[in-house]
């Protein structure tokens, strides 16, 4: 609700006062609300925000887990306590020699996949699924995970992080 000044409340002039009733509760409004944006104008001293403040900063690194093919794995975990974040991550593939068709993962569902023709000795793959915004009442886990398409061994480490937005 915007503050609305009184403009129909005339200063007091005869009684002392420097103003009504009505203007002093609208200057103790705007000082109020300035008081807000500026518990929530961030860090500037290179210190981390606060649990609960904008910016608060969290990171999980899970692994090494191995894969299934075709199967979608868990690696790493945040509890998201209640708020608007954003939520990325990275996952590495370590492969064995065999097969391989895809390597995919994302925050919570795969949503980044890479498929290609890829050799058939061991080889490391990497993917930086896209940011997700994640928006909760209550704590929530949220997931880093990754699939992958192949015939041998693949295992998957990775780190999930998470900012609050507001």
């Amino acid at each position: 609700m915007p503050l609305e000044p009184p403009v129909y409340d005339p200063p007091i002039a005869e009684s002392g006062q420097q103003h009504s009733q009505a203007w002093t509760e609208y200057h103790q409004s705007v000082s109020d609300a300035l008081a807000t944006v500026q518990a929530h104008a961030g860090v500037t001293d290179g210190s981390d925000a606060a649990a609960g403040q904008i910016g608060e900063y969290m990171t999980a690194t899970g692994g090494p887990v191995a894969l299934t093919s075709g199967s979608v794995a868990n690696v790493a975990s945040l509890a998201l306590t209640a708020g608007d974040w954003d939520v990325s991550g990275n996952v590495q593939f370590s492969a064995g020699a065999g097969t391989h068709t895809f390597f995919g993962a994302g925050i919570t569902a795969v949503d980044t996949l890479t498929a290609a023709t890829f050799p058939s000795t061991a080889l490391t793959q990497a993917i930086s699924p896209a940011t997700r915004r994640v928006n909760v009442t209550t704590t929530t886990t949220t997931w880093l995970v990754a699939d992958a398409g192949f015939a041998g061994t693949v295992t998957v480490t990775g780190t999930i992080r998470a900012r609050r937005m507001r």
